[in-house]
């Protein structure tokens, strides 16, 4: 039996069969009566299935509000009955049976809606030919492998339509910029409930990238934009290096509109054109946001900034932040492409004031580096600072200066910047310090970071995520160190449930010591509600040692609690409460944060 539609469909489905209950509306219900109701599925295991079903229900869509009459309901309810078969069908259910009941025993009125999926369908057979009057490219191989295809597994509608993506993908990224698809016919055999798909592929000519323009330019350098494009003209056609471009583009963040797109024909040099077609964004902006700490209290952010100073992408961002007890001023200039595509030049000035429980300090540092894009996920990047400082604690005071050499490199594969929810994040620091005012400061510090983040199901809906930290500072001893440069756990940041510096040993007076080395970790449940809502509960630990390595038989200081993220546009927004789990006379009996972004 065949279907030539667009999706895999059965010409011969069953449709749902009325039953008693469908049949007969009781006359004691006039019309004029309001009908409140809820649905309610039975016979479905996938909980993702499940979902496609609600998605497509126009009875769950309206549940919400009363319906105006039992018949009204009931048209509804059989009006459902096909888009629910469609949904089983496009999940390899061709035999799927969907029913209903009304059972007006309970207030609101339950619509019971039961599904018996059947024996599913399995990929038998998936093949691909050229189309009418074409050949198919030579040296590409079109396997059922090579489409995503396994032959046996469940026949979804999904896993059709990406197969024949797959099939223009793999013409596009190697020469044949104008390939498509021609169609596809799939065959339903219910004899031994299988399914046999061929696709019809449309190749095009061969070509390679010809001469690419570009338009939408004002401000911005024609040769900030050619470092970005990713072929040379005479480069076999790639629409891999097409999307590369167009995204190294968008996230330039100088542009509102980015279309990058080949021409409609081959020209008769075998080279296809490409056009890029841009509008710039505005190049100042200007924003702030507020924080809270239980610890730190009230806060403000402002900044302004522009993305476009000299006309190839040259970014300065001026901000202030003020708080109850930090205060900082920081300027920082990056220039794109410095003597090499993918290489920046950062400049830095920060002038820092924190007051806290362990020390005061006043700081002024100066920094420049560069940070190197080696691959989409992962960037290094080598630095020169230089941080001098007055330190005041309950020893007294003094006052260093210093020149340091951080070199970094990260890893970086996640979905989200602010609200991740799978990939992981891997960093290595090391920073060579060097006194240069006499002071016995000459040390090295490394901090390692990892974080992972897992979708517990096909959505977004529950991800767990986990984290861990740990730093050393060696070469140097407790007491020569001043109490700024030390490592500390504890706060929004860092172990929740702990005051901010406090997740670790304390002095005489309560006041945290801070070590030379630390460790913190955690992990946290996040779980949407709605599109706009969710919750998340945690568990993390963490604390430092006066060794230059953690000494995990001195323990950890373990906190928990739990909280609420509303998303927006631009992130989740974080309140989480936190409880000390090794709380001592000096630690609250609880901590509240409010930010922008997850905790890790």
């Amino acid at each position: 039996m065949r279907a030539d539609e667009d999706e895999p469909t059965a010409a011969d489905d069953q449709k749902a069969l009325p039953t008693e209950a469908q049949s007969a509306v009781p006359a004691e219900t006039p019309d004029s009566v309001k009908i409140p109701y809820a649905t309610r599925f039975s016979g479905v295991q996938s909980s993702q299935l499940k979902t496609l079903l609600k998605q497509v229900s126009q009875l769950v869509a309206f549940e919400g509000g009363p319906t105006d009459s039992e018949a009204a309901l009931r048209r509804r309810a059989n009006a459902d009955m096909d888009r629910l078969h469609d949904v089983m069908a496009s999940a390899g259910y061709y035999d799927a049976v969907v029913t209903y009941q009304i059972d007006k025993n309970f207030k609101p009125w339950r619509v019971l809606v039961d599904v018996k999926a059947g024996e599913p369908y399995l990929l038998k057979e998936a093949k691909v030919e050229p189309a009418e009057g074409t050949e198919l490219p030579p040296g590409i191989s079109f396997a059922p492998a090579d489409l995503g295809l396994e032959m046996g597994t469940r026949a979804q509608a999904a896993m059709i339509l990406d197969a024949e993506t797959a099939m223009v993908s793999r013409c596009t990224e190697n020469g044949y910029p104008l390939a498509r698809s021609a169609g596809r016919e799939t065959i339903i055999d219910k004899a031994d409930n299988s399914m046999h798909v061929t696709y019809k592929l449309d190749a095009g000519p061969p070509a390679a990238f010809g001469v690419t323009t570009t338009t939408g330019l004002e401000t911005i350098d024609q040769a900030y934009v050619n470092r970005r494009i990713k072929w040379a003209e005479g480069d076999l056609y790639d629409s891999r290096k097409v999307e590369a471009t167009q995204k190294a583009l968008v996230d330039s963040n100088l542009f509102s509109t980015v279309r990058v797109t080949p021409a409609e024909s081959v020209g008769e040099d075998g080279r296809i054109a490409v056009k890029i077609e841009l509008g710039e964004r505005r190049q100042r902006s200007i924003g702030g946001g507020v924080y809270y700490d239980s610890s730190l209290g009230p806060g403000v952010r402002a900044f302004w900034e522009h993305r476009n100073l000299f006309g190839e992408g040259e970014s300065l961002h001026l901000e202030g932040r003020f708080g109850m007890d930090q205060r900082s001023a920081l300027a920082e200039f990056l220039r794109p492409d410095f003597l090499i595509p993918d290489l920046t030049l950062r400049s830095q000035f920060t002038l820092d004031s924190e007051e806290t429980d362990a020390y005061d300090v006043r700081s002024a540092t100066v920094f420049t580096g560069l940070v190197r894009k080696f691959d989409p996920v992962l960037t290094g990047g080598i630095g020169l600072e230089f941080q001098q400082a007055h330190v005041n604690d309950d020893t007294g005071t003094q006052d260093y200066t210093l020149f340091d050499m951080p070199i970094f490199l990260k890893r970086d594969d996640t979905d989200n910047l602010l609200d991740p929810t799978r990939g992981t994040r891997l960093g290595l620091t090391v920073t060579p310090y060097h006194s240069i005012d006499g002071t016995n400061l000459d040390y090295v510090g490394v901090r390692a970071t990892a974080s992972a983040y897992q979708r517990l199901t096909d959505s977004d809906r529950f991800v767990l995520a986990g984290y861990t930290n740990v730093g050393s500072l060696d070469g140097v001893s407790l007491g020569d160190l001043p109490r700024n440069l030390r490592l500390y756990a504890g706060g929004g940041g860092s172990v929740r449930g702990y005051g901010y510096q406090q997740a670790g040993p304390l002095d005489s007076s309560d006041n945290p010591r801070g070590g030379l080395s630390s460790l913190e970790s955690g992990i946290e449940l996040r779980t949407k509600i709605t599109d706009t809502i969710g919750i998340v509960t945690f568990f993390e630990g963490g604390s430092v040692f006066d060794t230059h390595y953690p000494d995990l038989s001195e323990g950890l200081f373990w906190g928990t609690g739990a909280g609420v993220r509303y998303y927006t546009p631009i992130g989740p927004l974080r309140f989480d409460v936190a409880f000390p789990l090794d709380r001592r006379n000096s630690d609250d009996f609880f901590q509240f944060y409010i930010s922008l972004g997850q905790a890790f």
